[in-house]
């Protein structure tokens, strides 16, 4: 396990002033986060945003230096739990954050409520964890499955038509994601979507791209949910065999076509994709104006993308905390009323902590990837649904 004063591995901001491995007094926050596999790329993210926050604050909070214990939990359910293990009982920490995949947070949720340790979300969009298995010991500062999703099932059958198909990975979030769609999609009248579920990890999407050809000609969207490299794979696919030369748009939660994944899109694939989401770039306010270009001065300038938000809104919100509380972490009820009433100018508007749920309370953008006058892609917002509340279906806090 490594523990580091404000990097993830990085020798440079060791050597940073004031930062110091840990002590009585430090803080400590695990990182519980992958370096390998499907979700390396995310974990990455959530660090880099993280790390950038940390700096942002001197490394510290309230006098206190945060340091950060990182180990790679592989995305895997038994390894993340293994760790969270360790870092409740030898490590003591203060905070873990983490994980990236919905079917991992459900894994850890037991020990972490049991042992009252901070819980930070930085990506898991599991309903469940603000739902029905919601804690007082856990918040979420990325976004619910549902949340993200519902809105736009509202705006395609408001806008594109009332037929769809759903084609999500077949696992917890991608069941989750295309139900929210449907939701939403339903209650405004559309038909109830044709269903595609691809094994997690898929790559040749031949098999989903023949049922959408099959049903092309009566379907106004073909939503989609594939994380890692499958999303630009399954948008390079679907654009290569022609579908989306008639009227059938292609949408999905607004991560499966951004500054992650233009790169890896060929040509133009990923223009006039429809997306809903909490971030994206192009928001032209000063205070994603000026994360944005902070962001590209320590980072080689790369634009930064949503899931490096998440992770710099999660060292944010604990920053904040911890000063309001001026660095006493011992009650923890008054941890969790502090957590979950901190205002957020984030990059992606205003943003809070839903108390009855621990779910972030944010707007959701839907938007279409454009061409822009550089040549590079970037995002339109089509529409603003403000400060949508995940309905938190059975937590009882």
């Amino acid at each position: 396990m490594k523990h580091t004063a404000i990097a993830f591995a990085a020798a440079a901001a060791l050597s940073l002033p004031g930062l110091a491995t840990a002590q009585g007094k430090d803080i400590k926050i695990a990182m519980l986060l992958p370096t390998s596999a499907v979700f390396a790329l995310y974990g990455e993210a959530v660090m880099e945003g993280f790390n950038l926050a940390l700096e942002e604050a001197g490394g510290k909070a309230a006098g206190r230096k945060i340091v950060l214990l990182t180990e790679d939990n592989k995305e895997d359910p038994k390894t993340s739990l293994s760790l969270v293990r360790k870092y409740i009982k030898d490590e003591k920490v203060d905070f873990i954050v983490g994980p990236i995949a919905s079917h991992v947070v459900a894994a850890v949720r037991d020990d972490i409520h049991r042992s009252k340790t901070f819980l930070v979300v930085p990506n898991a969009g599991n309903n469940e964890v603000t739902g029905a298995a919601c804690s007082p010991y856990i918040i979420r500062t990325s976004f619910s499955n549902w949340q993200v999703n519902y809105p736009m099932g509202l705006y395609a059958a408001e806008t594109l038509g009332k037929s769809a198909m759903t084609v999500a990975s077949n696992y917890d979030a991608g069941r989750e994601m295309a139900g929210a769609f449907a939701q939403g999609f339903k209650e405004k009248g559309g038909k109830a979507p044709a269903e595609d579920w691809p094994a997690l990890g898929t790559s040749d999407f031949a098999p989903t791209i023949t049922n959408i050809r099959a049903k092309a000609g009566e379907l106004d969207t073909a939503w989609f949910f594939v994380p890692g490299a499958g999303g630009p794979r399954f948008v390079n696919q679907i654009s290569q065999s022609g579908l989306r030369n008639g009227k059938m748009k292609v949408t999905g939660p607004v991560f499966m076509a951004d500054e992650m994944f233009f790169g890896a899109m060929g040509g133009d694939s990923a223009i006039g994709v429809l997306g809903s989401g909490h971030y994206v770039a192009s928001i032209d306010t000063p205070r994603n104006n000026a994360f944005q270009a902070a962001f590209r001065k320590k980072y080689n300038n790369r634009v930064a993308h949503v899931v490096h938000v998440q992770g710099y809104d999660s060292a944010k919100l604990i920053l904040a905390a911890v000063e309001q509380l001026k660095g006493d972490l011992s009650n923890k009820e008054k941890l969790r009323t502090t957590l979950t009433s901190v205002q957020m100018d984030s990059p992606r508007g205003k943003i809070s902590i839903d108390p009855k749920t621990g779910n972030v309370v944010q707007n959701v953008y839907i938007t279409e990837v454009v061409k822009k006058a550089d040549g590079s892609l970037g995002h339109k917002v089509l529409k603003t649904y403000e400060q949508v509340r995940d309905p938190g279906t059975g937590c009882k806090l």
